[in-house]
């Protein structure tokens, strides 16, 4: 089974309330248009924004950073969406891949690309 975890930033540069809720729903997106794609084939998505939902997003957010780099350790690949280069998280989280020699692949904002990522 391959696994795939999905990196998005949540907060945002502002740490709003109205960026947290965009940024769901997008992940939301995000996460739907692969599932869609996925539904026939052994992939497990791994979504931090989904799986850590219950932590405040506007707290303080050292613990689930270590829950997310516990759970990209599980990951065969980690794919990046979204404005990361201001996501103190999406930076972590690209870092934390490197270390553990995870392939990275950068979509930007676009899903459009996912089947040629699958195929």
């Amino acid at each position: 089974m391959k696994k795939i975890y999905i990196a998005h930033p949540l907060r945002g540069k502002n740490a709003d309330i109205e960026t947290v809720f965009e940024n769901n729903i997008t992940v939301d997106t995000i996460c739907q248009n692969l599932s869609a794609i996925v539904e026939n084939k052994d992939i497990l998505i791994l979504s931090p924004v989904h799986a850590f939902s219950f932590v405040s997003a506007v707290g303080d957010q050292k613990w689930v950073l270590g829950q997310c780099r516990k759970m990209l350790s599980l990951a065969d690949e980690i794919w990046v969406f979204g404005d990361w280069e201001n996501s103190e998280g999406c930076k972590i989280e690209i870092e934390h891949a490197k270390k553990l020699n995870i392939p990275i692949i950068f979509h930007g904002s676009e899903t459009k690309d996912l089947y040629e990522c699958l195929a």
